[in-house]
């Protein structure tokens, strides 16, 4: 979703009398932005866009993008959940910063989520993470602009019971690049140590994290190629870690499993290392 898509309606400040009506409700999409239906003035909507760009040009947001070929699809889009208006300025963002992948030639796709609070103040931009857990939860639970922001700095909370997730520690072969980078042997994607990531796990291979329950499966798997295809790994240093899954997970042969939410916690060995460097 391009900002030039979002509408954001600027809330009605003034008391509703019995010859004004009240504002509407707050509306939101199926997945609890700001609803593309409701108006935004032309000044606050030029106001959204700088905050918006200083975020991305300081660092604290990712530039937007997209890109597509034959093969793949990639995206990446700034999604506004909440703003704060004071005196007729924006002067604090909730931003969902999200990036899609898709495989054009097969099922498989990926998806991370963060959310930021941006906040102005006179020329200098202050940035603040947010719990990617709840902070939807809390979106939806709100009726009016400027209640989730409000609640993210302290003024006036907004309920959300933060859902019990069961974690579980697991083990996963990775790939280690020249760079030291750890990263999937399938994808080439990059796993962060300690950095969630979140893909729906779906059965015949259609989605998620592959991993062990147990060390020894996963050496196993690495060792008998029941893990990665034949010719795959040729030329990667392979890495045994640990790490934590959450959420559904899909249970395939040789003790090899697919899980919705995994994070890595360390590097545990080097399972094989290029033939060059072997020899």
């Amino acid at each position: 979703m391009h900002l030039d898509s979002i509408a954001i309606a600027v809330p009605d400040t003034q008391e509703a009398t019995p010859h004004r009506k009240p504002a509407p409700p707050l509306q939101r999409d199926e997945y609890g932005a700001i609803s593309p239906q409701v108006t935004l003035n032309d000044v606050c909507r030029a106001q959204l866009r700088d905050i918006l760009a200083l975020a991305v040009k300081s660092g604290h947001l990712n530039a937007t993008y997209l890109h597509r070929d034959r093969r793949e699809l990639e995206c990446l889009n700034h999604d506004v959940y909440d703003f704060l208006l004071e005196r007729g300025r924006v002067r604090a963002v909730v931003v969902q910063e999200r990036t899609f992948w898709k495989d054009l030639r097969k099922t498989r796709t990926r998806m991370t989520k963060r959310y930021v609070l941006l906040t102005r103040d006179r020329r200098s931009l202050r940035a603040e993470a947010l719990d990617a857990a709840t902070c939807v939860k809390r979106a939806k639970n709100t009726s009016a602009l400027g209640e989730l922001v409000r609640h993210y700095t302290g003024t006036r909370p907004v309920r959300c019971i933060t859902p019990r997730v069961v974690v579980e520690g697991a083990y996963k072969v990775l790939a280690r690049d020249a760079a030291g980078t750890l990263r999937s042997v399938f994808d080439g994607s990059e796993y962060r140590v300690g950095v969630w990531r979140s893909e729906a796990a779906v059965p015949d291979h259609g989605g998620g994290f592959y991993f062990y329950w147990s060390e020894q499966d996963a050496v196993a798997g690495t060792e008998t190629n029941t893990t990665f295809a034949a010719g795959l790994t040729d030329g990667l240093e392979l890495v045994l870690c640990e790490v934590e899954v959450a959420g559904r997970a899909v249970e395939y042969a040789h003790g090899k499993h697919a899980a919705s939410r995994l994070r890595v916690l360390h590097e545990l060995r080097v399972l094989r290392r290029p033939a060059l460097e072997a020899s």
